[in-house]
């Protein structure tokens, strides 16, 4: 069987360039390099793929390459792709994927899971009266990796709502999710698995002169990590048990990360699922110091797990195996 595993330039910071193209490195290379030596390393026959613009050039290497099973695919674009072309791959698929942050919310809602109050805009000159409490954070209703994200997002009162709403939409080109801001510890849950989906210990993210996980806080992990997050017993399992029924509500397939905010009230928030949750295990800076690619929280939880990187992306990546049955196929082709 052959892995290929995907890769796309700027795939982590694409929205943010858009904001500040001069504070942002490139992690894309370096992050699925991780991947393909965590699969080599773990006996699987593996290749990189670059992810090109034009589709069809991807669709030749892929062939070429006699490729199975695409690891690493990271857009919708990608997952539509490998959809059209019936190719296997790894993660959650076109159900889910197309889904933005409020569409999730509402699905998680309606099964009576926790997540805080929202609204949508988008016009920063024609916000509606907003029937919610302060204060507010606001967000793109589709970002990754903290794109937009500063601490100005927090807001306090509704004068400031313009100026962040208008980032949003005029310089990531993006509608504005607004949801109430809850106080509290931000965790996340890494879960992998399909059939019988494993929950990682929880990672929990403290901020370091921040007062919320901005971009640079996060893609230049100037975070204070603590996995396993130090929570009594009984906040653990509630957290975990929001985790696995928001994943298995939204079908997550394989792998994702779920964040939450742990509220005063000892009540975890859903915030989002990340079904594209960075998965190295380590940071990594060039010989003058610069940021190469930063460490995912699903890295740490495999690590705090107990867990090696080649086991760890090798059971993401036996779950679609087994979810597609190809195991079987290649049985047949050995008794045929």
């Amino acid at each position: 069987m052959k892995v290929g595993v995907f890769w796309r330039k700027f795939r982590n910071v694409e929205q943010q360039r858009r904001i500040t193209p001069d504070k942002i490195y490139d992690d894309a290379y370096e992050e699925a390099y991780h991947h393909y030596s965590a699969l080599k390393s773990a006996g699987y026959d593996v290749c990189l793929i670059e992810w090109k613009k034009d589709p069809r050039k991807t669709l030749e290497d892929i062939k070429r390459q006699k490729v199975d099973i695409i690891f690493n695919a990271s857009s919708l674009k990608e997952i539509a792709f490998l959809e059209t072309f019936g190719i296997p791959y790894v993660g959650s698929g076109i159900d889910l994927v197309p889904l933005n942050k409020a569409q999730r919310k509402e699905i998680v809602a309606y099964n009576k899971l926790p997540t805080p109050k929202f609204t949508i805009v988008d016009d920063a000159d024609n916000i509606p009266d907003i029937d919610l409490n302060y204060p507010l954070f606001v967000k793109p209703i589709e970002g990754r990796g903290s794109a937009g994200i500063s601490d100005e997002n927090i807001i306090y009162e509704p004068e400031q709502l313009p100026k962040v709403v208008r980032k949003i939409t005029d310089k990531i080109g993006q509608k504005a999710l607004i949801e109430e801001f809850i106080e509290g510890r931000e965790v996340t849950v890494g879960i992998i698995g399909y059939r019988n989906p494993k929950v990682l210990p929880i990672v929990e993210i403290e901020y370091n002169s921040t007062k919320t996980n901005t971009f640079e806080h996060k893609m230049y992990d100037k975070e204070i990590i603590h996995c396993p997050a130090n929570i009594r017993k009984e906040e653990e399992k509630r957290i975990k048990n929001v985790a696995l029924k928001v994943y298995k509500i939204l079908n997550a397939k394989d792998y994702s990360r779920i964040d939450m905010i742990l509220g005063k009230d000892g009540i975890p928030y859903f915030l989002e699922i990340n079904t594209f949750a960075g998965l190295t295990m380590d940071s990594q800076k060039d010989e003058e110091g610069n940021m190469k690619v930063h460490h995912g929280y699903m890295g740490y939880a495999a690590k705090a797990a107990g867990m090696t990187s080649d086991k760890f992306i090798g059971i993401i990546l036996e779950s679609a195996i087994e979810r597609y049955g190809l195991r079987d196929e290649d049985s047949k082709k050995l008794t045929s």
